[in-house]
């Protein structure tokens, strides 16, 4: 269960990556390929934790890691 846990504190991270950086990033600093790089990793990653919430045989695991990513919605796709 630890390394869901952090596996889930990772996940967490890299989740909406692209949005934050829209909103801290200045126009002069701000580069179209880092966003969309920050954006497919983004969509990878809640790919992942979409998997993981609906094929974690435990259901408490599952609740659990689903909201630890953030994602507390996603339990009902299960």
């Amino acid at each position: 269960m630890k390394n869901l846990l952090t596996l889930a504190k990772t996940l967490r991270k890299r989740i909406g990556a692209h949005y934050r950086y829209t909103s801290a990033a200045k126009w002069p600093h701000y580069n179209q390929d880092t966003y969309l790089e920050l954006r497919r990793d983004s969509d990878e990653a809640v790919s992942l934790a979409n998997y993981l919430i609906q094929h974690l045989q435990d259901r408490h695991q599952a609740v659990t890691f689903a909201h630890a990513v953030g994602m507390p919605g996603y339990i009902n796709l299960r």
